[in-house]
């Protein structure tokens, strides 16, 4: 995990990861967003018996992505992970309402993404969906004022009284959603 570029590594998002796979012993953990998988990493490492499902768009990010070559290669020996290619905002169906016990979301999250993420991807979740971002300071980096993104923070206040939301704040910050 020394070598994985993330943002996450500098807060040890890990322990956080770790302790919610110890707390809740999920049976299925889904991801979005791979990169170089630190934080499938901390899934595969601290989950037993637990199918787990990473997906990402590889090649067909524009930005920051991760190589698939790379990726079924360092998890070729774990028999309880699939990698796909799939699009985040086309692969709603593949999962069944109330049948995913942790969802990760990391693919360049913006408040488009949260807001689809809890009018679609939430009713597929028993346990907790983490998103990355969520914190004033994650809505304010330069590549979401540069491309003119959607801020998060607005959609988390819109969100507040249906759901259960949790921002750790440390940058780039997580954001922890319960039904």
């Amino acid at each position: 995990m020394e070598n994985i570029k993330s943002s996450y590594k500098k807060y040890h998002y890990n322990k956080v990861f770790q302790s919610i796979c110890f707390a809740m012993n999920p049976s299925r953990i889904v991801e979005f967003g791979i990169l170089e998988g630190y934080s499938l990493d901390c899934f595969v490492s601290n989950t037993q018996d637990c199918l787990i499902d990473g997906n990402d768009l590889f090649d067909e990010f524009p930005y920051n992505a991760a190589n698939y070559e790379f990726v079924v290669e360092k998890y070729k020996n774990y028999s309880n992970l699939n990698i796909y290619k799939r699009d985040f905002y086309n692969s709603v169906d593949v999962y069944e309402d109330n049948s995913i016990d942790i969802l990760h979301i990391d693919i360049a999250n913006n408040g488009d993404t949260f807001e689809f993420a809890i009018k679609n991807y939430l009713p597929k979740v028993r346990g907790i969906m983490i998103m990355e971002g969520g914190s004033k300071e994650r809505d304010n980096i330069d590549w979401m004022i540069k491309y003119n993104k959607s801020k998060i923070q607005p959609v988390l206040k819109k969100y507040e009284n249906d759901v259960r939301i949790t921002v750790l704040e440390d940058f780039p910050s997580i954001t922890l959603i319960k039904k």
